[in-house]
């Protein structure tokens, strides 16, 4: 594990990064929301390197620029928010809205799925993209000095290897870098002068910007319900005509939909459990859900276009609850008389293990 010196540094750094660095796109934010995503995922846990390639970037790119990519207002057809401070549009967004035109879709689910090879060749042009410009100028400022404490910039290489110690950092400091970014690139599409012109009060751009990529998830209720015995996976009442899919691992905690993280619950559990991890107890049963009926709900997702990975979701769970006992954190119980408690590490033999 870095020792605590080592994760101060990176703390000052990542703020240096954001305040000192020069921005022609929104790319930088990006690139390093995209590394935090793809570090949680890695399962990494202590100071080992982590090398990433530039198309799993480009996968976590698409995700972030998906909705961006739409436009801004109801209103206008021609209000897809600009990206660059540049003459023209970010490359990254042109890429969307070319496999949006080309898929006749605006659902990324159907996206990924309605033409493999099209798919494919966004995913290879974005990745150019990324080795070109973010993955190169990340670190540096506006003074053109090179900082290269996140990695060793390599053109001649297909992957980004975060140094010894990132990739933790990474992780424990997710939530406090993803605010950062979401708040500089805001920011940035705020400022842009060719944008003015779409802002209005009644919309928050940066919920527009970062809170909208969420798939229909109502398709996942028929895979979902004979798992459950047609009960809600946490009060265990019958499920009638009160269906809602719930992110086990909330979204504010992890902002990409992976089909194993869904459980189906009533109005009432689903909307007091919120924002919380579900407590212990709930941690086991899904993990034994996902062991009996992984692979059906893998099979059965794939084919209307959701993300499947189970074991991708059952890293980002055991990093969720890890964090959540090194914080002290609260969860939620089902029960009325307890509602929130904070989490006891004892009852999560799996994690300790």
């Amino acid at each position: 594990m870095p020792t605590a010196e080592f994760q101060l540094s990176f703390l000052r750094r990542i703020q240096w990064l954001l305040e000192s660095s020069s921005y022609t796109s929104t790319y930088k934010f990006a690139l390093l929301m995209a590394m935090v995503n793809m570090s949680i995922e890695s399962g990494i846990n202590d100071d080992s390197e982590h090398s990433i390639s530039y198309e799993q970037l480009a996968e976590q790119f698409i995700q972030l620029y998906w909705t961006q990519a739409l436009p801004y207002s109801d209103q206008s057809s021609d209000s897809v928010l600009r990206q660059s401070s540049t003459t023209g549009q970010a490359s990254v967004i042109n890429s969307i809205l070319d496999l949006q035109y080309k898929t006749k879709t605006n659902s990324l689910a159907i996206a990924r799925t309605q033409n493999i090879k099209l798919w494919q060749s966004t995913i290879k042009d974005i990745a150019s993209t990324i080795k070109k410009y973010p993955a190169r100028y990340l670190q540096s400022a506006e003074d053109k000095v090179s900082r290269e404490f996140l990695y060793v910039y390599d053109s001649k290489l297909k992957v980004v290897t975060l140094k010894p110690g990132i990739t933790y950092c990474f992780t424990r400091f997710s939530k406090i870098i993803n605010k950062l970014c979401q708040q500089y690139w805001t920011e940035f599409v705020r400022k842009n002068s060719r944008n003015q012109i779409h802002f209005s009060d009644d919309i928050d751009l940066q919920q527009f910007l970062f809170n909208q990529s969420r798939q229909s998830l109502k398709v996942l209720i028929p895979i979902l319900v004979d798992t459950q015995q047609g009960q809600c996976f946490y009060c265990h009442k019958p499920l009638r005509n009160n269906i809602e899919v719930d992110h086990f691992i909330p979204w504010s905690k992890y902002p990409i939909d992976t089909t194993h993280n869904f459980v189906l619950t009533d109005h009432s559990c689903n909307n007091s459990k919120r924002d919380y991890l579900a407590e212990e107890l709930f941690y086991e049963k899904w993990l034994e859900r996902n062991q009996q009926h992984g692979h059906m709900i893998e099979q059965e997702a794939k084919i209307i276009g959701f993300t499947t990975n189970q074991l991708r979701s059952e890293t980002i769970s055991q990093w969720a609850y890890q964090i959540a006992v090194e914080h002290e954190d609260l969860v939620w119980s089902p029960e009325p008389s307890i509602k929130l408690r904070t989490i006891n590490s004892s009852l999560l033999p799996r994690l300790r293990g």
